[in-house]
């Protein structure tokens, strides 16, 4: 593991407990991309086997991985409004991974990390990555539907539906929108389904590329998803997904038939 400077002074926007920071675990010989990996915790923390436990997986598959420590809400029901900090270091961070060298960045994100990575990918200003994964990603902060203490530590408990809809990543899909690989569980209760399904019809609609699988069981928060459930068949779909986009070793063909 090594530490990254993630800024070179005091980053832009509301200061919150530990200050956001980047951690390389690097590929054995040349990586042929790097993964910036954001795990989920609701934008109230970060959970670890979201973070270091996927990136020793992408470190296998000879890709770099960065684990961003993004920004989350401080503790109390009164603590400022979290947006726009941790979409400006995900920003930040893609942004130093390629001052770094690597032509080819993907974002990885998980629950509230999805969000927030898909959140960038949508964006209109600038350092959208080249590739997308969301696993059981929140999507739709609007209405009943939304996820309502990751809007609530976003946007503050005032906040609008025209802010919720302006951080709704399915709203905001675009023909330049990164081909994506999104998985979810139909059982997920904590973030349901919809928020992939909404997603993915978005991206259809724009004529993005994507993958998505809805797997029967699951609950929330699966990580690697090494349970013995369908799930856990998605980091070798996700593998075979980012090696035809340039990441990790390329798939293998099968023979033509004659």
């Amino acid at each position: 593991m090594i530490d990254i400077p993630l800024w070179p002074a005091t980053p832009p926007g509301p200061a919150t407990g530990e200050p956001p920071s980047l951690t390389l675990y690097a590929a054995n010989g040349p990586a042929t991309g790097a993964v910036v990996v954001c795990p989920g915790g609701g934008y109230a923390g970060l959970a670890g086997y979201e973070g270091a436990d996927v990136a020793r997986w992408l470190v296998t598959l000879g890709i770099d991985a960065y684990v961003l420590q993004y920004r989350v809400a401080g503790a109390g029901p009164g603590s400022e409004p979290l947006h726009p900090a941790p979409l400006y270091d995900l920003r930040q961070a893609v942004r130093v991974v390629r001052e770094r060298g690597t032509s080819r960045v993907a974002v990885m994100g998980f629950s509230a990390g999805g969000h927030l990575a898909a959140t960038l990918a949508t964006s209109k200003d600038g350092e959208r990555p080249d590739a997308l994964v969301l696993g059981y990603p929140v999507i739709d902060l609007t209405g009943s539907r939304a996820r309502s203490g990751s809007r609530r530590r976003l946007l503050g408990a005032d906040s609008t539906e025209e802010q919720a809809r302006a951080l709704s990543a399915h709203l905001n899909v675009t023909a330049e929108t990164p081909p994506t690989f999104l998985w979810h569980t139909a059982a997920d209760e904590g973030v349901p389904a919809e928020n992939s399904l909404l997603f993915a019809a978005a991206l259809a609609r724009a004529g993005t590329p994507y993958e998505l699988h809805v797997f029967p069981e699951g609950e929330h928060g699966l990580g690697l998803a090494q349970s013995g459930l369908a799930a856990s068949a998605w980091p070798g779909l996700c593998a075979t997904w980012l090696a035809a986009h340039g990441f990790g070793p390329p798939p293998m063909s099968l023979p033509r038939k004659v």
